[in-house]
Order: structure tokens, then C-alpha cells, then sequence
């Protein structure tokens, strides 16, 4: 009697055990047809997202089917190891996760082509038909010249902190008090957004808090102010050209000056309302695939083993004031995965104001990746892709940054930072610091990067007009190994590496204004302003290495300084190295060159060799040539740039 009501017991455990299971692998449909009240089923869906992610638990799968959804998903539940929650887009239909809200209001012809409407929020960015319209300011620009110079001012004789002078703004006709001036002063490579605090019609003189936390210790002995730059926004006599607007926030008045210069009631005229189009934090064990982002993105904060996958994002984040460096934290809009073991992988991001993608966390993921035009204003505290320590975590580090293409940035295209181990590999970066000086497309610092590791990675075209670099180991670098790139066009140097035991081997570096390859030896300066410090050294790179690389000029010092004073061998500095077609992305050398059979073996770094020595740089005759970036199909490529392609004007 007793084994038979064992026997029962066990069969009663096993089907609970059974239902379990089935119940934790539940599949949710959701569609725009559908409404929350239904049973989820794919012939009856749910009509929001949100009401799904309440259901779910490890292991169920959420279906959202082809339509726009305007709503920030919270995502409460974690997932489990082999059972992860899951949510994605139908198979071959477009989801969009939309940020924006369409403004509702009548339209009455204001003056000429100008038009206006009452709302009822304040926002920051519009749209009409799916292109952001830029916000009336001085000097004007078209979306397409988010990085142009013209779009700045120049500083005047006379500026000084707190005061800009400029003999333009008395041209204006504009009292711009009150008005928000966005500074890219004294210091080169931050930028920051302050009210005027006094101007008037017809003065070339304006004033602003000097409350800049960086420079206000030391602002009177900085170089003149003078040849910095700024723009002005927030004025109503500002909107003076199609595809601009401005909005009145004490009247809830929006005036708009379509880029047909038309009735806007014609068009699709949205404002941004949300952030986040999903939001988690603490969980773990959860997958978004394939949905479209418009004006709005994700944040993962303290998550684990959670995986972004073929999501693309257009205009995710926008912020017009800029948060400061050394300045109480306030929240900033960012596209945001922190935590340990995460992935991003074959998405896409484009049109950030400030961040592009960030990334906190060890052992994190960060693949076939395409990031560009970010960072408008030129801030160092707002580059392309960011990895860097979680706060309250153990920085073990190992992240990697792999197969990513990143170009049209106003500052640092690659940072990282603060953790061991990392990596960045076969990326192709370029186009960056286009909004200031100072600046290199690929950037790491200090002690705590050790045995961090940029290789084969194509980097060219840092724009900045003062102090433009292509790899950089700044201040304090330890540990750093630079090998196998091939870096050019950069208007000052392609290759800077700072500190000690550093290693720098089969680069190909060519076309950089001033100097190919620098390792500084000079002691270190110490910095005020870093609130740790490191044991300085009174010689730097005693005992870093630096074979095998091309470069027309390589010193220890700046440019026409003294040659590399690090253990160094076989580098080529000749005037030919006869690459096989730099312009069709081919950097072998071609038969005859120098670089051939030239090269020491380097434990570690040479690979396989074709002949009787490898080769000097980065690439080996004969062999098949590596290339960078995003090696997407080319349905996907075509499919995202001509989505790109058509917000431009």
C-alpha cells in the first residue's frame, strides 16, 4: 500500500513538474489589432507589449507582429540560464518602437511660411514625416551639417570666461537673454550648455554663469578666449529658414517652418514623448531581436547575460543641455547595457545627439555593430561606443568591441577605459572629432587598462583642426598592446602611446599630418584634476616595444623630435613602402617592396608568414587580406542605410 502511494505521489510530482515546464515556456503573440484583454494566442494577440512582459516568465517567448508601438516596455522578470525571456519581432516584419507623439493641434499661418499650433507638453525634438527638424538657432544649419563648422561661431576678441564677444550677434537683431549658448570654450575637448544671462539688440557682447566646473579654478590663467567656438538656440527670431521650429513653453505655442514651407497639417508632424522604448534593471536572461527604435532606445542597468540582437536605432537619444564633467549628475538620455556578460550584436544606432552606445560591465560583448553620427556638440564625455567599469562591481573587465564599424562622431569615436583585459578588434573607425580639438578616434588611459589589446582595426580621418590623433594610450598607459592596425589621415598623428611596458608592433601608418607613431618618453606630468593618483614616472616607455611598424615619421618626443628611445626593431621609415592599393582598402605590401621578408619575429604577434621573415606592418604579402567592420549581408546593409539615408535632408 505504501510503494503504490509512493507511486502516485511520484506520478502527481512528475506531471506537476510537466505543467511546470510547459507553463514557463509559454509563446505571447502581440499586434496592433489585438487588445490586452485576449488570450495572447497568435489568432488572438495582445495589443501592447507591456502586458506581455507582465505575463512572462523564464523561458517565454513574446511575438510582436508588424505595426508602430508607442510604449516604454519594463521588463521585471529575469530569465534563467537555457531559459531566457524572450522578445522579438515577427519574422520578416518591421516592429517599430516609436519615442515620439503626434502633436494634435490645429495649424493657422503665423507669418509667411511659418505656421503654429498650441500644444499640450514641452519636448525637445521634433519631427515631421519621420526627419528631426532642427530647432531655430544661430547660425542656422540643415540636418545634414550637424557637424559643420559653419555652424559654429567663433569667439572675438575681447571673450574672456563668462563673456563671449562677437561682432555677429549684434547683426542678429536678437536679444538672446535667455537664450542657450552651447560652449565649446577654453577647454577643447568638452563642451557645455549654459542660459545667456545678459544681452541686448544690436550688442556683440553676451555673459554666462562661470560656473564651468573644469575650468572655473583656474579659468583666469588659461590661454585667451579668444578663436573658441558656440551657437545659440532657444529664440523666436532664430527661425528663419525651412525645417526649423521653435517652441514657446511658458504658451505652449509651437511655431514650425516645414521643409516645403507648406501647411504641416499635410505631414506626419510627431514630438518626442519617451525615452525608452525598453527598460530593465536587476534582471537577467533577457533577448530583444529585431525591432526598429525611433526616437527612443533601451537601458539594461545592473543586468546579466542579457543579449540586443538586430535592433536598429534611429535618433534613440537627444539631450540640448549637455551635462557637465565634475557637475552633480543629472540623468542623460543614453543607449545603456551595464552589468557582466551582455551582448550587442548586428545592430545599428544612429543620430545621437550625445551618447551613442554604453556599455558597463566585465566580460560584456559589443559585435557587428554599426554606431555613427554622435556626439553633435564635441564633448569627450559623449563618444561612439563606450566600455567601462560598472559602479559598485568588480572591474574584472575582458569586454570586446569587435567587427564594429563607428564613424561620423564630434569627438572620440572608441573609448575605453578603467578595466583590464579589454578589446578592440577588426573595427573600422573613422571620421571623428568634428566637433572639437584635442581628440583621437580610438582612446584609452591609466594603469587600471592593463593588458588591454587594439588590433587589426582600420582608423582614419579624425577631423579635429587642432590636435587630431588616431590611436591614443594617454596619460599613464600601462600595459597596452597596439599591433596589427593601419591608421591614416590624421590631420596630427596616428599612433600615440603613453607610460610604460607598452607594446606596439605591425602598424601600417601613412598620410598623418605630423607624425606616424609617438612614444612619448618625457616624464609625466601630474594632473590636478584626477581624483586618483598614480606613482609618476620620471621616464616613459623604459620598457615598451615598438617592431615591425611603417611610418614616414616615429619619435619619442612631438613631432621632429628625437627617435623612438623604446626597445624597437625593424620599423620601416622610408619614403615607399609600395602598398598594394591604399585606396581599394588594400594595405599588402606589392611585389617589390621594402616591407617584404623585412620584419622580425615577434612572439606572440607574428602570425603565419608567407616567405622568409614576416613582412613590416600590418599586412603580409601574399596572404589573404584582412578588412574590418560590419560584415552584415547586403539585404541587411541596404535595408539599414537606405532607412539612414531617407531622415537626411
Amino acid at each position: 500500500m505504501m510503494a503504490r502511494t509512493t507511486r502516485v505521489a511520484a506520478a502527481i510530482a512528475a506531471l506537476i513538474l510537466m505543467e511546470s515546464a510547459m507553463a514557463a515556456e509559454r509563446t505571447y503573440h502581440v499586434a496592433t489589432t489585438g487588445i490586452d484583454a485576449n488570450a495572447g494566442g497568435e489568432a488572438k494577440p495582445f495589443r501592447t507589449i507591456q502586458h506581455a512582459a507582465d505575463l512572462m516568465r523564464a523561458g517565454d517567448t513574446c511575438i510582436v507582429h508588424a505595426g508602430t508601438y508607442r510604449e516604454t516596455v519594463t521588463v521585471k522578470t529575469s530569465g534563467a540560464e537555457g531559459k531566457p525571456i524572450r522578445f522579438t519581432a515577427a519574422a520578416g516584419e518591421e516592429v517599430i518602437l516609436d519615442g515620439t507623439e503626434p502633436i494634435q493641434g490645429a495649424w493657422e499661418v503665423h507669418e509667411g511660411a511659418i505656421c503654429r499650433t498650441t500644444v499640450d507638453r514641452a519636448f525637445e525634438q521634433l519631427f515631421v514625416d519621420g526627419r528631426m527638424m532642427i530647432e531655430a538657432r544661430w547660425p542656422s544649419i540643415r540636418f545634414r551639417e550637424i557637424f559643420a563648422r559653419k555652424g559654429w561661431r567663433k569667439t572675438g576678441k575681447g571673450s574672456r570666461y563668462g563673456t563671449i564677444v562677437d561682432p555677429g550677434l549684434a547683426k542678429t537683431g536678437i536679444d538672446w537673454t535667455g537664450a542657450l549658448a552651447t560652449l565649446n570654450v577654453a577647454h577643447q575637448f568638452f563642451t557645455w550648455s549654459r542660459r545667456v544671462t545678459k544681452h541686448a539688440v544690436g550688442a556683440d557682447t553676451f555673459t554666462y554663469p562661470k560656473n564651468l566646473p573644469v575650468i572655473t579654478h583656474y579659468a583666469n590663467n588659461t590661454r585667451p578666449w579668444e578663436q573658441n567656438q558656440y551657437y545659440l538656440s532657444g529664440s523666436p527670431g532664430a527661425l528663419d529658414q525651412p525645417g526649423e521650429w521653435f517652441l514657446d513653453e511658458k504658451t505652449k505655442t509651437l511655431s514650425l517652418w516645414t521643409l516645403d514651407g507648406d501647411d504641416p497639417s499635410k505631414h506626419a508632424v510627431t514630438a518626442k514623448a519617451r525615452t525608452y522604448g525598453f527598460e530593465a534593471e536587476g534582471v537577467k536572461h533577457v533577448e530583444l531581436s529585431g525591432f526598429r527604435f525611433f526616437g527612443c532606445t533601451f537601458r539594461f542597468g545592473g543586468c546579466d547575460h542579457c543579449v540586443i540582437d538586430d535592433c536598429h536605432l534611429l535618433f534613440p537619444t537627444y539631450t540640448r543641455d549637455l551635462t557637465d564633467l565634475g557637475a552633480p549628475v543629472k540623468p542623460t538620455p543614453s543607449t545603456f547595457v551595464s552589468g557582466d556578460h551582455n551582448s550587442v550584436r548586428g545592430s545599428s544606432l544612429a543620430f545621437a545627439s550625445g551618447h551613442g552606445l554604453t556599455v558597463l560591465g566585465s566580460h560584456n560583448l559589443v559585435e557587428e555593430c554599426l554606431v555613427r553620427d554622435v556626439c553633435w556638440n564635441g564633448s569627450l564625455k559623449y563618444v561612439g561606443i563606450r566600455l567601462g567599469p560598472m559602479p559598485g562591481r568588480e572591474a574584472e573587465g575582458q569586454s570586446v568591441v569587435r567587427r564594429c564599424t563607428v564613424f561620423n562622431g564630434g569627438n572620440t569615436l572608441v573609448s575605453v577605459g578603467h578595466m583590464p583585459k579589454m578589446t578592440v578588434a577588426y573595427c573600422h573607425i573613422h571620421d571623428g572629432g568634428k566637433a572639437c580639438k584635442d581628440v583621437s578616434l580610438l582612446y584609452t588611459q591609466l594603469p587600471l587598462i592593463e593588458g588591454t589589446v587594439f588590433h587589426h582595426n582600420w582608423v582614419h580621418g579624425c577631423r579635429a583642426p587642432h590636435i587630431a590623433l588616431g590611436i591614443r594610450g594617454d596619460d599613464q598607459t600601462r600595459g597596452l598592446t597596439v599591433h596589427h592596425n593601419v591608421v591614416w589621415d590624421c590631420g596630427w598623428v596616428g599612433i600615440v602611446v603613453k607610460g610604460d611596458r607598452n607594446r606596439v608592433h605591425h602598424n601600417t601608418c601613412f598620410r598623418n599630418g605630423k607624425a606616424d607613431i609617438i612614444m612619448r618618453d618625457r616624464p609625466e606630468p601630474r594632473k590636478p584634476w584626477r581624483k586618483k593618483q598614480w606613482p609618476l614616472l620620471k621616464v616613459q616607455n623604459a620598457n615598451s616595444e615598438a617592431f615591425n611598424n611603417v611610418g614616414r615619421r616615429m619619435t619619442s618626443g612631438l613631432w621632429g623630435g628625437p627617435p623612438l628611445k623604446c626597445r624597437t626593431g625593424t620599423n620601416y621609415t622610408g619614403r615607399a613602402p609600395m602598398l598594394a592599393d591604399p585606396k581599394a582598402g588594400d594595405f599588402r605590401p606589392r611585389d617589390g617592396s621594402p616591407l617584404i621578408d623585412a620584419g622580425t619575429p615577434v612572439e606572440g604577434f607574428t602570425g603565419p608568414f608567407v616567405g622568409k621573415a614576416p613582412d613590416i606592418g600590418a599586412c603580409e604579402h601574399g596572404a589573404v587580406p584582412w578588412t574590418p567592420g560590419v560584415t552584415w549581408p547586403e539585404e541587411k546593409r541596404t535595408r539599414i542605410n537606405a532607412a539612414i539615408e531617407r531622415v537626411m535632408w
